[in-house]
């Protein structure tokens, strides 16, 4: 290695050293590339700087800003009391419909913040479900199916969770000739895991937690809550019309090519494909909802006051991995360490997946999944290269994997929420996360062996923007 990819190395290591202990905030961490990258001749100011100002960067924090104008507006909690109201009120029902509500936010708006609005919800059926069976364990259910619904539903889109975007970025980082990662790409291999790893995990949780028959007054707290509400404000219905737009604006802005067909996108049609990016779309409704009135004298959609409240921190920590991703590239420390893990190509695609999926799982349950993926998808992009094989066959397993952990407090944000919530102990979700974990595995690797390697041609070997 050379001095400048030794330097770069161990400021990775001090990184990750810190992001898994968090000597310092976590947040703070992602800052190290700018003060030590100059002092230690790895990168420029300007160049390393350059990387929290990325085009994904950017767009994640536009999604922020609407996740942020639709919490403010309460469409999402209009979503979700609509959603549980239709689908029942049995118990199994009703974690069902948690489940439906939290994964279809989460793949919108921030995990976390998600399950925080379904949190005082769920609290209050719980108390429902005490007065009559003080010995229940409903309630430890219902907690861990908010909880690993919001993880789920953040992998269903490219802005569901950090993660996604961590990855789309460090293949435009570190592979700037590969096809962009935009939203309607992610939306074919993430929506389909979604639809098939909900029902999933609602099984486990009816049967583990040996669910059945109806809640005393649980449609009385559903309607009470509807109640409290009201009729639907003009501030929701223009955030959901803003909503919808930004949703489509995102799939259809490039060309969609079905077999002999080709859908134009609305970039084609303006003439501006090689000048927008998914960034645009996401900055642009955020400027709209600064602009847009929330009607009857409340202000706009969003205001600044409640925009600069979105999480900046985890947007910074996005940026600090496309740093470290673009030091491992400059510095010929990716070449270096991609000679070494050359033994990967020998794997076959089965087992490398099997592989991937289940060191990434456990690993993230002990670490921020954020910080995970900063840490490992630049050397998972680096061994795919030295095997000759396409990286995204390893940073894709790796970025769902991420969003896998079901054990600890620690693996995301929403297993913190939901333990924070004082209704779920560390033996229980452990115990009950760690058959979750062993399941995820097995049906994720075959999934994406099944589903994604074909649907994106993974198998096809080294591609030539990789070379």
């Amino acid at each position: 290695m050379s001095p400048a990819a030794k330097n770069a190395a161990g400021v990775a290591l001090l990184m990750t050293v810190w992001w898994v202990t968090e000597a310092i905030p976590i947040y703070a961490t992602a800052f190290v590339p700018l003060a030590l990258f100059p002092l230690l001749g790895i990168l420029p100011a300007e160049e390393t700087a350059a990387n929290y100002g990325h085009n994904y960067v950017l767009m994640l924090l536009g999604g922020f800003f609407l996740s942020k104008a639709i919490e403010v507006q309460q469409l999402h909690k209009r979503i979700a009391l609509l959603t549980i109201r239709w689908l029942g009120v049995s118990r199994s029902r009703i974690v069902l419909s948690f489940m439906l509500a939290t994964a279809a936010l989460s793949m919108w708006i921030a995990n976390v913040a998600v399950a925080l609005l379904m949190l005082p919800i769920a609290q209050a059926l719980i108390v429902k479900e005490e007065e009559t069976d003080t010995d229940s364990r409903f309630g430890v259910g219902l907690m861990l199916a908010i909880a690993y619904a919001s993880s789920i539903g953040g992998t269903g889109t490219l802005i569901g969770t950090p993660v996604n975007m961590v990855f789309a970025g460090m293949m435009d980082k570190i592979f700037p000739g590969s096809p962009e990662i935009n939203f309607f790409t992610w939306l074919k291999i993430g929506f389909p895991l979604v639809i098939i790893f909900l029902p999933v995990i609602w099984l486990y949780l009816v049967r583990y937690f040996k669910m059945s028959g109806n809640i005393p007054g649980s449609r009385e707290v559903v309607r009470r809550e509807l109640e409290h509400l009201g009729p639907m404000q003009s501030g929701e219905k223009r955030v959901l019309a803003l909503f919808i737009l930004t949703a489509l604006g995102w799939i259809f802005r490039k060309d969609i090519v079905l077999d002999n067909w080709t859908l134009p996108g609305w970039s084609s049609l303006l003439g501006v494909e090689k000048y927008v990016h998914d960034s645009t779309v996401a900055i642009f409704s955020a400027l709209l909802l600064f602009a847009i009135p929330a009607g009857k004298g409340k202000g706009r959609l969003l205001d600044w006051r409640l925009a600069a409240t979105v999480p900046w921190g985890v947007v910074m920590i996005v940026g600090g991995g496309y740093a470290i991703a673009e030091s491992f590239q400059v510095t010929g420390l990716a070449d270096w360490l991609g000679q070494s893990l050359s033994f990967i190509g020998q794997l076959p695609v089965l087992g490398l997946l099997l592989v991937v999926v289940t060191l990434m799982v456990f690993i993230t349950e002990i670490n921020s999944n954020t910080a995970t993926a900063n840490i490992f998808l630049p050397v998972l992009a680096t061994m795919a290269v030295a095997g000759a094989a396409n990286p995204l066959l390893l940073m894709i397993p790796a970025t769902f994997a991420c969003s896998f952990a079901f054990m600890l407090p620690s693996g995301t944000g929403t297993n913190t929420v939901i333990f924070a919530g004082n209704r779920v102990t560390i033996p229980e979700m452990a115990r009950c996360g760690f058959w979750l974990n062993l399941i995820s595995i097995v049906l994720l690797t075959i999934y994406l062996y099944l589903f994604v390697v074909p649907v994106l041609g993974l198998e096809s070997g080294l591609p030539d923007w990789a070379h």
